[in-house]
């Protein structure tokens, strides 16, 4: 997802600025929810690295870039517009914004039913204890689900109408 953040971005600047339609609300929910992955990401990374778990490390790790890549898309995608036949005829990076569209909603759905299957703790539990860790998983992982969410929805703004004229 990372790696096609940033080419759908590269495809995404090949499109006309729109500053007609511009929601501050949409910025300021993305925003919202970007803590929730830091605060899951620095308290998941420490029992990870204590039992030397390289590969949990390095997902966070790559959860967190990614969203901080996918944000600015985003952000930058919900202000396009194609003004030109010819960028309305290509629709540069529609296809990337599709993938990008069906991982979130993926995404979002594995962490809805990942929340409720109890069978899945792990050195987490151990290292901060159940109660610690319900509280932290309460704080982060419904910011996160929302996150994806809200990011699929923003994302199907930007398939829809950064491809049509700005006056649409």
């Amino acid at each position: 997802m990372t790696i096609t953040c940033i080419f759908a971005y590269r495809q995404i600047t090949k499109l006309d600025v729109n500053n007609e339609h511009v929601s501050p609300l949409d910025d300021l929910l993305l925003f919202i929810c970007i803590p929730a992955f830091f605060l899951n990401g620095i308290v998941s990374i420490i029992p990870a690295f204590l039992s030397h778990n390289g590969s949990n490390i390095a997902l966070l790790v790559l959860e967190v870039i990614q969203v901080l890549i996918q944000t600015p898309l985003i952000i930058d995608g919900l202000r396009r517009s194609s003004n030109s036949k010819e960028l309305r005829r290509e629709k540069p990076g529609r296809e990337l914004l599709t993938f990008l569209i069906v991982c979130n909603v993926a995404m979002w759905i594995m962490q809805t039913f990942e929340v409720k299957s109890h069978g899945l703790q792990d050195n987490r539990y151990e290292f901060y204890g159940e109660e610690l860790w319900t509280i932290i998983g309460h704080l982060c992982v419904p910011l996160m689900m929302f996150y994806r969410f809200h990011s699929s929805v923003c994302i199907v703004d930007i398939w829809k109408y950064a491809y049509e004229s700005a006056k649409h």
